[in-house]
């Protein structure tokens, strides 16, 4: 079993050297790194060499999915392991993944975030702990990717399709591969013994942007996946007995509606004292449906830092609700399906 490790970088920086001196503690480590430089102009090509990595460059930036496309294409290994300049791997990876790969039911592997987070700050944590939160509440079987580490047999990543090579930014490329994964019948393991720290810090400015761009894209990717099955026959059924789409629970897509509603209300009963019921049931449901992560979060920073975090988890719903909004208008109406 021969494990190919592909990290891509657009202007990685000094997080770049995070990523590969975790690379450097792995025991065993991969049989061979793979950088794919996508057209970067701060020296992460110059940095990567200094590990003495192998260099792909490509001119760019083209976007992760076509950058992984193509350090899966020079990669030698059987095994081909994703994962980002801005996350850092745990040491014993390629252990667990040996282990993972040894069941031949087995065609990709998923990890999940760790609950160390690097940056102090809200936003970073918050989100940090989110993202770990939505991976680990998954079965163990799921229907989606996330290339913060994600590792799949080279012949099915082939035979699938891959990424789709069409978006070209960070978004939800990763989650194309699972899609693609899916529809050729494969089996995606979750392995929560994974757990990688993504070195990312995120200001408020940063998260909102980052949210509303991913539910733009996502959107879009849910629109093209529906055309798609129009024209060709319908894909298999999510192992995800709850019915969820990636990581997005019902309960994540219902606070979006309330929370709109929420404010509708809100503005209305300034207007008409009749309108506080429906205000006060609103409220309620939202608080309802962020329990389940609020009390998450208790547990994991505090009864302060949940209670601080519920202005941020609505500000998230309405943010998520409006790139919703505009993917599909854009989707529909422009006819942009990227």
């Amino acid at each position: 079993m021969i494990f190919s490790l592909i990290i891509p970088v657009h202007n990685g920086g000094d997080v770049l050297r995070e990523a590969l001196d975790a690379v450097r503690q792995c025991s065993p480590p991969p049989a061979e790194v793979i950088v794919v430089n996508d057209g970067s102009t701060d020296g992460s090509d110059r940095v990567a060499a200094e590990y003495r990595v192998r260099v792909v460059s490509i001119p760019g930036p083209s976007g992760p999915a076509t950058a992984r496309t193509r350090g899966a294409e020079t990669a030698q290994g059987d095994i081909l392991v994703f994962t980002d300049a801005d996350v850092l791997v745990p040491s014993d990876l390629f252990l667990l993944l040996r282990e993972d790969f040894s069941r031949e039911e087995v065609s990709a592997v998923q990890g999940t975030f760790s609950d160390y987070c690097p940056f102090g700050n809200f936003c970073s944590v918050y989100k940090n702990l989110y993202n770990r939160y939505v991976i680990n509440s998954l079965p163990d079987w799921i229907d989606t990717t996330f290339t913060s580490l994600t590792a799949v047999r080279r012949d099915i990543f082939f035979a699938c399709g891959g990424f789709d090579c069409n978006i070209s930014t960070p978004s939800v490329e990763d989650r194309t591969l699972g899609r693609n994964l899916i529809r050729y019948g494969a089996k995606i393991l979750l392995d929560r013994r994974i757990e990688v720290v993504h070195y990312k810090e995120l200001t408020l400015l940063g998260f909102i942007r980052n949210q509303f761009r991913r539910s733009r894209d996502l959107a879009k990717l849910l629109l093209r996946n529906r055309r798609d099955q129009q024209k060709s026959s319908p894909s298999p059924k999510s192992f995800d007995p709850k019915g969820r789409f990636g990581t997005n629970a019902p309960s994540t897509i219902a606070r979006i509606p309330v929370a709109y509603l929420g404010m509708a209300a809100l503005i209305a009963s300034f207007l008409w004292s009749g309108t506080w019921p429906v205000l006060m049931i609103c409220l309620g449901t939202y608080l309802g449906l962020a329990y389940p992560f609020t009390g998450y979060l208790v547990r994991e920073e505090g009864l302060g830092f949940a209670f601080v975090s519920l202005p941020l988890n609505f500000l998230d719903a309405v943010v998520s609700g409006a790139g919703v909004a505009w993917g599909m208008f854009s989707f529909i109406v422009f006819g942009k399906r990227y």
